[in-house]
């Protein structure tokens, strides 16, 4: 199975990835859908005190791989938005300094190796492909097209945009890098620093969700027979089930209210 990995990889990476784009093995489909069963039927007993309706709640960890395949893709996108800035300011310098756009990916991408230790940092394979594809006469602006068309990023687009434009109409190549590159660098810095700040927010939304059912929890235990009410009767089912749905809404909401994009 390593091998096979290892094969898909190689060809994700000379045909280009596709940063919109995971596809989750059966192994990571598999563990992840049994641990958030797992998870849901713990939830489901603390509410419900039954295996049946537990097993049924359970189910819903199905759901969960697709929900995991976006988080991984965002997951990505954001690291690859972080490099990229970092390869900008490479680019920009070695612009500077006299050398060609063609002959500065060279130079950007021997200072992105050293920066990153890892050599299968996405910005790093990014920059082999487009060395590569230069190498085999391809444009400049076809390379970064294709690049920012796979990232599905804005901040890669414009840049590839503006790039284009300024290539075709021959301004100040050196400059309008620059200048782009501090106004995208100065953007993606700032998102960071959004995200830095609604961490602990996040953090206080996760405590929130646990405590109801650290509280039914504890109350079950500890309540000598004052929630058998709850487990044993329609009703009680019912306003069990609206719990329930009240704290999933008020964690999608407030998952919402953090996603802050500028």
């Amino acid at each position: 199975m390593g091998k096979k990995a290892g094969v898909q990889e190689t060809t994700e990476v000379r045909n280009g990835t596709d940063y919109n784009e995971y596809k989750m093995n059966p192994v990571e489909w598999v563990l992840y859908a049994v641990a958030a069963g797992a998870i849901l039927f713990c939830v489901g007993y603390i509410f419900y005190q039954n295996v049946i309706l537990s097993s049924l709640l359970a189910l819903g960890g199905l759901f969960y791989p697709k929900m995991r395949r976006k988080q991984i893709i965002k997951s990505r996108k954001n690291k690859l938005n972080l490099q990229f800035k970092d390869m900008l300011y490479s680019l920009s310098s070695a612009v500077g300094a006299g050398n060609s756009v063609e002959k500065a990916l060279s130079v950007t991408l021997e200072d992105m190796r050293q920066q990153y230790n890892d050599p299968n940092a996405f910005i790093i394979k990014e920059l082999e492909l487009m060395v590569s594809r230069v190498s085999l006469n391809n444009t400049i602006e076809d390379v970064l097209n294709d690049f920012a068309e796979r990232s599905h990023l804005e901040n890669i687009q414009t840049f590839a945009n503006i790039f284009e434009i300024s290539k075709r109409t021959g301004g100040n190549l050196i400059q309008i890098i620059r200048n782009t590159t501090q106004i995208i660098a100065d953007k993606i810095e700032t998102q960071t620093e959004i995200e830095t700040m609604i961490a602990g927010q996040q953090m206080e939304q996760k405590v929130l969700i646990v405590m109801p059912m650290a509280l039914v929890f504890f109350m079950t235990k500890a309540g000598g027979g004052f929630m058998d009410p709850i487990f044993n009767t329609g009703l009680g089912r019912i306003i069990a089930t609206i719990s329930l749905a009240v704290i999933l809404l008020g964690a999608i909401w407030s998952k919402k209210i953090a996603d802050i994009k500028i």
